[in-house]
Parts: C-alpha cells; structure tokens; sequence
C-alpha cells in the first residue's frame, strides 16, 4: 500500500496573492516555502510499517494527479486553506483515487469536508491515524475517525524530516506543547488541542532538534528554527527545564537561533529571558493584539498589566532579542483612531516587527457562532478567513475603512524609512555584540542610498545582502527586517515588481467597494497615503 501525503497551497491560482506576501521573498532567496506542514511531517511519521509514504509540496513540485500510483491521498488544511484542498481532492476522486482530510478546518466541520473527500480525520492525529490506515487497508475504514481525547506528548514521533528536501524551506520547526487553559473568543486553540497544557517530554525535543536536516551551527545556510507552540512560556518550570537543556546545544553548535511565541508574560522572570538568549533565542513573537486594555478585556484575554510595556519590551531587547508584535484590528471597541495608536505603540516602543491581521471569525470560536448569530457573518468564503480579509460588518467602521487601516498600517509601518529608522534606534538603545558592526555598514553603505528608489537595483541589493550577512554567521537583524519589510511592504515593493499580481490583489480586496466609497476611503487627507495602483480604479473595472 502507498500513501501520498500533499501539502497544499493556500490557493491555487497563482495571480491570487495576499496582502503580506511573504512568498516572494522565499522566491528571491531561492527557497519555494517558509515551512513545511509539520503535522503532515508528524502523521505520515506515525504511519505503519510496511505501507509506503511519499511527500509532495504543491509550492515545490507540482500535484503528480496523472502520475501518482497511490492507493490513499492525505490531505490536511487549516480555513484558509480548505477551499484549495477541497479542489485537489476533487481532481483525485475523479480518477478514483480516495481522499482523507485532516486538520483543524475538517475537525470542527467534518460534515461539510465530507461533501468533498472520501474520509475525515477528526482531532490530533497521532494515535488514530495508524488504527484508520489498518482499516482502511482491511476495507473497514469509517467516513470519519475521531480521536476522543487529547494524546500524551510522549508518543508523537519524530516528524519524517527524511522524506523532504531540507534545502526548499526557509526554516525547521519543531513543537514542545498543545492545549491553552484560556478561552480568547478569536481562538479555536482550545477546542482543537484541549484546555490543558501538554508538555513533549525534554529528552524528546533534544531527539527532535538532533534529527533536523542539515543540523549544525547553520552557518552554511538561511536556516533557523521556529517553535511554533501557541504559547511556549505556559508552565514556567518546564520551560525553564528545557532552556537548560537547549543552552549547551547551543553552544555547541547544533542549535542555531531560533524564534518562538510568547505572552508579554516573558518580561517578568528575567532569569526566564537570562535562559532564552543563552540558548540561542532571538526573536520572541508577542501576541499583543490589541494596546487597548478595554479590548483585551472584551476579548476574555487574560493580561497581567504589572509590568509596563517599555520595561517589558525594554528586558527582551537588551538581552539581544528582538521583538515581532502581533496586532489585530476590527474589535468591536475599535474606531478610526485604532490604526494611528498602534502605528505610534510600535514606533514608541521600538518593535522592529510589526505583524497585523484583520479580525476574522474562525470557525469553532465564539466570536463565530457570535457573528453568525447575530448576522454579521458576510459569507462563507473560506478562502478568504485568512486575517488579510474583511468577512464581517465591523461595529465603529465600514469593511472599506477597516480594510484600508488595515493596508494603510503595513504602508506606513514598512516604508524603508520607517524600518530602518527602527532598527537603528534599536541598536542606539539597546547595543549588540560586535559582529552588528557589519549589519550597520550594510545598512549605512547599501541600503541609505537606495531607501527612496525602490527600483530593481533596490531589490537586488536586499537579496545579496541577505546572503552575505549570513554567510558571515551573523546574528542578522537586518536579515530578519529585510524578510518582514519585503513581504509585508506589499503597495510600494511586490507592487512595484509583480504589478499584475498587485492588480488582482486590490481588485479581489474591492469587493465590497462602490466606486463612491472607495474615494471616501481613500481621502488623502485622512490617511496620508500614496497609491501606485488606486483602489477605485480596481473597483472600476470590475
């Protein structure tokens, strides 16, 4: 029996690009992904002896539909994601290939995946997908199998890291725990992975970062890793004990940096942050959401307030770690002025990474069954519940005002001025060990110059500097910006480049416009803003 395990784009017309098109950077650095699906990595690692796993990654080789002699595809997908995959496994079907599909989407709606593939695998699937590949090889199997209960860490294997090609992704990935005791009306986290926290045993995740490809100091390469845990500071003493453990190999040389998700929490323990730079650590991803207390609230996020935020941001940078700030807009306690306050919140507290997302209602949250209740919900578009899109009535703006913030903050927030203008004040206040020397020359000799043309010559100078700066095992944070500025300065960088794909993106962000409202949106004067491609001219051609 064989087994072709597909990870799927988001989606699969190639002119469809979001807003952060952190894809083109992967393009110009010569890597097709950011990331491999490491539940896909970590079910096909769980498959049984003797059945025969092959990987396919639709942004590195394409779908082997005609090709393939598989007797199952495995398909996973998150919301955004499942329209596409819906399509994939339409065109197996069609040649009478089966098709199961797992993931959070199919978790919370396998009634509706079941419209469109053959089984669906409900919940973590660690320990029922061997008993579901059993079955299925006997006939038996069910349209859907369900994992009841949550799986101890210390059965889920090493993820099959053998069976790709290392060198198409720009990071590792490993995951240490799952579930959240916290019920944010936003997340699903604690449906999908449970309200308590598991932990992957420590001598496990040291076995998981010794099995990366290409482990080693990673000085040869742009490789880093990314602990995509929802929150990797959930129980203190385990987190500690796994610091610990990850210091010498760091040391040694078989971790290199690495990047993981955090409350503000962090700033607390400063023993905590002592742990995380000397293993490695060098960029913490807060979940600010919002710098409305008021908001937060509302949201039922829990935040200790003790601690003030340039204290707390102020420990992380000194200790050489930069900050990535995740900010949501579109609360119902948002106005107009949400998009200038956190346009000033990261400029005042020196947050060199500024990541923001649209509200979007996923399914299994409680702002969902809200927003459906109530009405609110525009429609069921999967495709587009992908934080980059407005899908419901917002209470304190229009969709227009709320999706021309939202545009309007990565604007502002990635010009090249404001960026590198972070990143030096960062370095002023917070100083770095000596190889940033070599990070502040290419800054002043190489990207000053060009900072007002973003021309070709502009674009190749970010691509080659990359490269060498980590060729010289740099602990680069202008590597970092560079990835970020480029991805997420979508109107004055990939529109420039890829104008035709910036013209399918403003059109399909348009939807909801009227010729009228748009330039009411687009009033200058109140967003200062300038437009390669004007949003009413978009909507026109509709």
């Amino acid at each position: 029996m064989k087994i072709l395990f597909v990870a799927t784009k988001k989606n699969g017309n190639p002119a469809d690009r979001e807003l952060y098109e952190m894809d083109f950077m992967n393009e110009l650095l010569g890597f097709k992904r950011s990331l491999f699906d490491l539940g896909l990595l970590t079910v096909a690692a769980a498959t049984p002896e003797g059945v025969e796993v092959e990987l396919v990654d639709e942004y590195v080789d394409p779908i082997p539909y005609e090709t393939t002699d598989a007797d199952l595809v495995a398909l996973s997908a998150k919301t955004s994601c499942v329209s596409h995959a819906y399509e994939v496994a339409g065109r197996f079907k069609r040649r009478g290939v089966p098709v199961v599909l797992g993931g959070i989407h199919a978790s919370l709606r396998p009634e509706e995946a079941l419209e469109h593939v053959d089984y669906v695998v409900v919940g973590e699937a660690e320990r029922t997908w061997p008993e579901f590949v059993n079955r299925f090889r006997r006939g038996e199997a069910p349209q859907i199998t369900r994992e009841t209960d949550f799986p101890p860490m210390d059965m889920i294997p090493v993820p099959a890291w053998d069976r790709i090609d290392p060198k198409h992704f720009l990071f590792h990935q490993i995951q240490t725990t799952r579930g959240c005791p916290y019920t944010c009306r936003f997340c699903s986290v604690p449906d999908i992975s449970g309200s308590t926290f598991r932990f992957k045993p420590v001598e496990n995740v040291v076995k998981e970062i010794r099995a990366l490809p290409s482990a080693g100091p990673l000085k040869d390469r742009l490789k880093a890793l990314y602990v995509v845990d929802d929150n990797f500071i959930s129980r203190l003493k385990y987190t500690k004990e796994l610091l610990e453990a990850l210091v010498p190999l760091h040391r040694s040389g078989e971790l290199g940096e690495w990047s993981a998700e955090t409350t503000l929490n962090v700033a607390k323990d400063e023993e905590l942050l002592d742990l995380f730079a000397a293993a490695g650590c060098s960029t913490l991803i807060i979940g600010f959401e919002s710098v409305s207390e008021v908001t937060l609230l509302d949201m039922k996020k829990k935040v200790n307030f003790s601690l003030s935020y340039p204290e707390a941001i102020g420990r992380i940078h000194a200790r050489g770690m930069s900050v990535v700030g995740n900010f949501i807009v579109g609360f119902d306690t948002d106005t107009l002025s949400v998009f200038r306050e956190i346009l000033e919140f990261v400029d005042r507290h020196t947050i060199l990474y500024p990541f923001f997302s649209i509200l979007t209602p996923m399914p299994g949250t409680q702002l969902y069954e809200e927003f459906r209740a109530n009405g609110r919900l525009d429609h069921t578009d999967w495709a587009r519940y992908d934080t980059r899109h407005v899908v419901f009535g917002p209470k304190h703006m229009t969709r227009e005002q709320l999706m021309d913030g939202y545009i309007w903050l990565y604007e502002q927030a990635y010009t090249t001025t404001a960026s590198l203008d972070r990143l030096e004040r960062y370095w002023r206040l917070h100083r770095r060990r000596a190889s940033t020397a070599v990070e502040r020359g290419f800054v002043k000799w190489k990207l000053r110059p060009f900072e007002k043309s973003g021309t070709e010559r502009f674009k190749r100078v970010l691509a080659d500097g990359w490269r060498r700066l980590s060729a010289k095992g740099v602990r680069s944070d202008v590597g970092q910006l560079l990835y970020y500025y480029d991805s997420a300065h979508f109107v004055d960088f990939l529109g420039q480049f890829k104008s035709k794909a910036f013209d399918e993106n403003v059109r399909i962000f348009s939807t909801h416009r009227s010729v009228e409202e748009t330039e009411k949106a687009l009033d200058k004067k109140q967003w200062d803003r300038k437009r390669k491609l004007p949003i009413a001219e978009a909507t026109a051609r509709e």
